[in-house]
């Protein structure tokens, strides 16, 4: 039995992560992460089931409380309901320990992007199937190949040039990744933080660079997220890098594309021609000369004799 004190603190909770599209998800996320046990799992549910994650301040929320969210976010691993964003979210907050779940069930285009040191064999096998389309899947391949280029190693190089000849839809894709491995790029870690974000942006690069945004950090200040924002014809895109430090040094964990929005067509107005007017004749001014192109703007004459009906005979 729950006692009315704990099921109104439960009812509370629930009310409270309903409200999220109505208030700051700071204040929404930071409410849940602060219960325990049965009334945070229930809240975390109930903020999930909605549009929550389709915001995309809503992901730097999750991130920045994701040491006080793993233990729900794992406990909502065993509802099929609520598996795949309990997935994005973990993968995001950079949680080592959900790395072995991708090998017993079809992996995901977040789980694809977050394989950036691959520790087994049976991981280089899954990169190596989605990189070929071995799952059918456009974004897992997608996110197989961006991987396996910024791994940037002799054997992820081998893989992406399988993958060139196994997929040939994504050939214009694998060529660019072959070329970024063949020209040797440093390791995408660094001291310093911003210098790395910026490497990184380069290295995914999509289209053009737009700029790349401030850092925004979880609770221990160990880890951080990046967005960097690309145009690629009449789409904007933002990809959001996860990073962590280590002994003082930033690594990239992984980075994937977590907004994508259209921009109308720019509207290009007609050039008209310039009209080349001859100067008006200089003549002298005489206002009974002007024609009475305008009747309603001339003197009006005064009427000095009445009007005809009103004259007698």
């Amino acid at each position: 039995m729950i006692s009315d004190v704990r099921l109104a603190a439960i009812i509370l909770v629930v009310w409270t992560a309903a409200q999220a599209s109505e208030r700051p998800c700071a204040e929404v996320v930071g409410r849940i992460a602060a219960l325990n046990g049965a009334p945070q799992r229930k809240a975390l549910r109930v903020l999930l089931s909605g549009d929550f994650l389709r915001d995309h301040e809503s992901l730097g929320c999750l991130f920045h409380y994701g040491d006080r969210l793993r233990q729900p976010l794992h406990d909502l691993l065993r509802d099929p309901k609520f598996r795949e964003r309990a997935v994005v979210v973990l993968f995001l907050i950079d949680d080592p320990s959900v790395r072995s779940l991708f090998l017993i069930r079809p992996p995901s285009y977040s789980v694809l992007c977050m394989m950036l040191e691959p520790a087994s064999e049976e991981e280089w096998a899954l990169l190596r199937k989605a990189a070929s389309n071995g799952f059918n899947d456009r974004w897992i391949d997608y996110g197989a190949i961006q991987t396996l280029k910024l791994i940037a190693s002799p054997r992820s190089r081998q893989i992406l040039e399988e993958a060139g000849q196994l997929n040939p839809d994504r050939a214009e894709q694998v060529a660019a990744a072959l070329a970024y491995v063949r020209s040797s790029p440093p390791p995408l870690s660094d001291a310093d933080l911003d210098v790395l974000a910026k490497r990184t942006a380069e290295a995914v690069k999509i289209g053009k660079l737009e700029g790349v945004g401030p850092p925004q950090y979880n609770q221990a200040r160990d880890k951080a997220l990046v967005d960097f924002l690309f145009k690629t014809g009449s789409d904007d895109l933002i990809y959001t890098a996860t990073f962590r430090k280590t002994a003082d040094v930033w690594r990239l964990r992984g980075v994937q594309e977590t907004m994508q929005a259209m921009r109308p067509p720019p509207i290009i107005l007609p050039l008209r021609p310039t009209l080349l007017l001859p100067p008006p004749p200089d003549l002298p001014f005489d206002p009974p000369a002007i024609p009475p192109l305008f009747p309603l703007l001339q003197p009006k004459m005064l009427n000095i004799e009445p009007p005809l009906f009103h004259r007698r005979g």
